[in-house]
């Protein structure tokens, strides 16, 4: 893995976390990550995935500062009640 693909990885692995932290501001704001991310595209050998790996990463950031909070959110717990039906008589000993 070269250092762009390294340094893509730990920001699209990093900033979510970094974002909806469950403080009142986030650790790292959008302006710090934005800033790792321009520096990655001002580099002129990004391959064609990579461009749009952190092309995706600055649009996550503009939904963030649009919203006000991390896009997307994560799956919430769905509850459900099962109804079982009493195999009691069915067990084998």
């Amino acid at each position: 893995m070269t250092f762009v693909e390294q340094e893509i990885a730990h920001i699209a692995r990093v900033m979510p976390a970094s974002l909806s932290s469950d403080f009142e501001e986030p650790i790292m704001d959008a302006d710090y990550w934005r800033k790792r991310l321009h520096a990655l595209l001002k580099q002129n050998h990004l391959s064609h995935v990579q461009l749009a790996t952190v092309d995706t990463l600055l649009r996550q950031l503009d939904g963030f500062e649009s919203l006000g909070r991390w896009l997307p959110q994560p799956p919430r717990a769905v509850r459900f009640s099962m109804k079982v039906r009493d195999r009691s008589a069915d067990v084998l000993v």
